[in-house]
């Protein structure tokens, strides 16, 4: 069972990812020309949520008006497994996907992608920090480096407000883009456009701050995405009034995720990577004792991911499954696309945007008749490969 740590803990591995020491003034270095040192459009839809991220009931998912119950979707697509050993730890990764590591103990990141589609990976980070917790304190940072010509060295990092993962996560990209992020890891994905499909509180072996995991739609390389993140968050440096304060914190960070299409199919394979991942008892106990026995519980926390995995894996399971249609409209509106089927056939076409329309007011021209929108709430066809709908006449 991982040992309950403190913020002492998280605040130290915080530390080590920005490569200075917690104090009661800023990380600071005189101007011109310095530079912090660094770590090894959407569509406009309404935000649909679920409180807590759990159904109301499951029946309006995956019934019909009549209590039969709707189809499966289409064959799960899967990936081969092969175990990586990276020396101090081992992770199985889909056979052909590239993996990036950086940091070290507790700040050790990960992560899994696929070369041919990099939408399909697999994030674990130790911690990241510092960011903003409000505006008010960046702004006291900013006219303090103006005033006294000191570099704040995290003044690139985005605001987190409210201090929740669904925020953290959506100000993710930012963080990505930070000093901090690309250096600490060039490949970091940036989760473009991130919007919130679900949330629901979760226990974590970090027993401090807020820990959530959130059902979650971005764009990555003009796909569209769905994919699990999971993160606890908590304050770093409390607001003081000056510079320096006002930071947060977030450890334990896990994100899985695919293209909306593909997703269902290979959310299990790509949990099992995360189950899979373990860190050597010689190198945990090599963190704890750098660290003076400050970094135990972290390092505990991080050793191996199942109980993330796990919490991922229940999550999806037991989702309202109404969030895969909500994600396949995203997809659809962010491409410029909608969907007809052939009640006589139950094939789904995939058509330009506003080909309804035209078909509607002329059906009679077309030489199949009988196509017809999706119905809003059927499971089946909403997650059903379509086919390609360019050759309709």
């Amino acid at each position: 069972m991982v040992r309950r740590t403190t913020l002492a803990c998280l605040l130290l591995a915080a530390v080590m990812l920005v490569g200075c020491k917690a104090a009661s003034r800023p990380d600071v270095r005189p101007l011109p020309g310095a530079e912090p040192t660094s770590t090894s459009s959407n569509e406009n839809i309404a935000v649909e949520t679920t409180p807590g991220g759990k159904p109301e009931t499951l029946a309006d998912a995956i019934l019909r008006p009549d209590g039969s119950p709707k189809a499966a979707p289409t064959a799960a697509r899967s990936l081969t497994l092969e175990t990586y050993d990276g020396g101090f730890f081992t992770v199985k990764k889909p056979t052909g996907w590239k993996i990036y590591t950086a940091g070290a103990y507790g700040t050790f990141g990960f992560l899994l992608q696929d070369p041919a589609n990099p939408a399909r990976q697999v994030l674990y980070l130790g911690e990241v920090s510092p960011f903003y917790q409000s505006q008010k304190q960046k702004d006291i940072d900013l006219n303090y480096m103006r005033t006294t010509r000191w570099v704040v060295g995290w003044r690139d990092m985005p605001v987190v407000s409210p201090l929740t993962p669904a925020e953290f996560f959506t100000r993710f990209e930012q963080i990505a883009k930070s000093k901090i992020g690309t250096g600490y890891m060039p490949k970091l994905p940036r989760f473009s456009g991130f919007r919130v499909l679900a949330q629901q509180a979760v226990s974590s072996p970090l027993t401090i701050g807020t820990t959530s995991l959130v059902t979650g739609y971005f764009v990555q390389g003009g796909v569209p995405c769905e994919g699990q993140f999971l993160a606890t968050v908590a304050p770093y440096m409390p607001f003081m009034n000056g510079p320096g304060g006002g930071t947060g914190i977030a450890g334990h960070v896990v994100a899985i995720t695919a293209p909306v299409s593909e997703f269902v199919g290979l959310q299990d394979d790509l949990a099992a990577c995360v189950d899979s991942f373990h860190m050597s008892d010689a190198y945990v106990q090599a963190g704890i004792a750098q660290s003076k026995e400050n970094f135990k519980g972290v390092m505990k926390a991080g050793q191996t991911l199942r109980e993330a995995s796990a919490i991922i894996t229940d999550g999806w399971n037991a989702r309202n499954k109404t969030l895969d249609i909500i994600a396949q409209k995203r997809s659809d509106a962010t491409l410029g696309h909608e969907r007809v089927y052939d009640p006589s056939t139950g094939e789904v076409y995939q058509v330009e945007n506003g080909f309804i329309d035209k078909y509607e007011a002329n059906r009679s021209a077309y030489d199949n008749t009988g196509l017809r929108a999706l119905p809003s709430d059927d499971y089946s066809l909403w997650t059903a490969t379509p086919s390609d709908g360019s050759g309709i006449h």
